[in-house]
């Protein structure tokens, strides 16, 4: 073991010594093609010692900068290359957000409580988009963020044992308690094409603060459910039903969002209910927190 050890260390001392002599000569190389100094043709005059008859005036360019053409620059490498979200000084900005957050839903204004089948078990119960954010300067501090994405929604519920069950002839929405099973898992997902304007305060140019507050809308591509359980023999089981669930084709709600340098938080509440009004289900209203990357 001993001599296994100063053999690598030995062989990492030799690719230190490698290493640090191939940069020196890329660096030698480096400097001899581009900082040539050539010496001047003429001899050397009284009072000149040797290094005077060198010439450096044509060897090396020096880029001058001025105040206002480094900012610029600064700020087109900040808008174009970091992950910040950036507010520009006019125009508009374009960025690529991920959004990721919790759902739950309220009914008649508060959390459904924990006898109701359909309560959510909300750490569980993901939201995930991705979109395409834009920042257009209105006037001073104010914008207006807008964009557009799609997202993906999961209604987890508490209890695994609960079945979504829709029932086409009397138009309705029930939530059963399967007692012949051992529940794992129980969700509704739905995915929607979502847009947002959302008004903004943004206090400052790069690492500033920002609130805002708004309006967003979605319409939905699909929903399903999923149940996993274990049957009486002990065996796994995993149903999906690919159905609309009478859950509301469109969506709108109240969006509200906060940041400061990279780190961004939003609220969404549907003002909308999840269930299309003529069902036979329950009057929720589901609402989304979560961070911005």
């Amino acid at each position: 073991m001993k001599t296994i050890t100063t053999t690598k260390v030995i062989g990492m001392l030799l690719l230190v010594v490698l290493s640090t002599n191939l940069a020196k000569a890329q660096n030698e190389a480096y400097l001899n093609q581009n900082l040539k100094v050539e010496p001047k043709t003429s001899t050397l005059n009284r009072g000149e010692t040797e290094n005077s008859a060198w010439d450096f005036s044509k060897s090396v360019p020096v880029a001058k900068y001025s105040p206002k053409a480094l900012e610029n620059t600064l700020e087109e490498n900040h808008g174009r290359y970091d992950f910040d979200r950036y507010y520009p000084r006019k125009g508009t900005q374009s960025f690529v957000n991920i959004y990721v957050g919790l759902n739950n839903y309220l009914q008649d204004g508060d959390l459904p409580s924990s006898d109701e089948l359909f309560t959510l078990n909300p750490l569980t119960s993901w939201y995930a988009a991705l979109n395409f954010d834009h920042a257009t300067r209105i006037l001073g501090p104010l914008y207006l963020d807008w964009g557009i994405g799609a997202s993906i929604q999961d209604l987890s519920f508490e209890n695994t044992r609960v079945e979504v069950v829709v029932d086409r002839v009397n138009q309705s929405v029930d939530f059963v308690e399967r007692m012949d099973r051992v529940g794992k898992k129980s969700k509704i997902n739905m995915m929607h094409l979502n847009v947002h304007m959302v008004p903004t305060f943004s206090f400052g140019k790069y690492n500033s603060f920002r609130i805002g507050a708004g309006v967003y809308a979605g319409y939905r591509i699909s929903s399903h459910t999923k149940y996993k359980y274990d049957d009486l023999n002990g065996d796994g089981q995993k149903d999906k039903f690919k159905d609309s669930l009478y859950i509301n084709p469109f969506k709108y709600g109240l969006r509200a969002q906060m940041g400061w340098s990279s780190f961004d938080i939003f609220f969404n509440y549907d003002i909308s209910e999840l269930f299309e009004e003529e069902a036979n289900a329950p009057r929720l209203n589901p609402v989304t927190f979560g961070v911005i990357f």
